[in-house]
């Protein structure tokens, strides 16, 4: 048992360090953005969102963990497999965005793993595959046909989400389980951050945050 102890602190630790990448790497793809490096921003929106997604995975494994039964390692390994999966990341993310008033368009992009081809789109050049080598009757691959907006609605997917989670946790109507991000995101100023950071922002999104500052703020933030 000790031994599982010792895997799940360092399942908290990567779950924590994953949000914290997740945050850094949004916050360069809008700086990218805003430089007009397109396909760079595209490309790591798209880590960004992987990272979001880690996070929930390993969040998962340490909950599940926190009372016994507790699983083995077989089971905590056939979990964590997962996370070596890009799509898969993206899917997590996407089941945690989807209520969120995150675009459906941008919820379809994750779940189907077309996010995949996009993030390889927007990185190298070249020609398609077909089964035996290069697909010469194919058009060249470039980064630089990224779309402009389709990278602006998925800086804004993960913008809205962050900011709803930290007003939510805020308010006492959210929560993750890892309590020190918990606490990070319940942040006035983590919120307030991302605001001043992006200033685009979903209809939805605006009305859902109308309804959320209604309530008063969880005494216990």
């Amino acid at each position: 048992m000790k031994n599982i102890q010792s895997i799940l602190d360092k399942v908290r630790r990567v779950a924590r360090a994953s949000f914290e990448n997740a945050v850094r790497l949004h916050e360069d793809a809008v700086l990218l953005f805003d430089e007009e490096r397109i396909p760079s921003a595209l490309h790591t929106t798209a880590l960004s969102i992987e990272e979001l997604g880690k996070y929930f995975l390993y969040e998962e494994v340490w909950w599940h963990n926190m009372s016994d039964p507790k699983w083995d390692e077989v089971e905590i390994q056939r979990w964590l497999r997962s996370t070596y999966s890009h799509t898969a990341k993206q899917t997590w993310f996407a089941g945690q965005a989807k209520d969120f008033f995150v675009s459906k368009t941008v919820v379809q992009i994750l779940v189907t793993g077309e996010l995949e081809q996009i993030k390889q789109k927007s990185t190298y050049v070249g020609l398609p595959r077909k089964k035996i080598g290069v697909d010469f009757r194919k058009r060249l691959m470039t980064p630089f046909r990224a779309s402009k907006k389709r990278t602006m609605d998925l800086i804004t997917a993960v913008n809205d989400y962050l900011i709803v989670l930290s007003l939510g946790i805020r308010k006492g109507a959210y929560m993750v389980e890892l309590p020190e991000i918990d606490d990070l995101l319940a942040e006035q100023s983590f919120e307030r951050h991302f605001r001043e950071l992006w200033p685009h922002m979903r209809p939805s999104t605006k009305r859902h945050i109308a309804k959320l500052e209604k309530l008063e703020d969880d005494p216990e933030r």
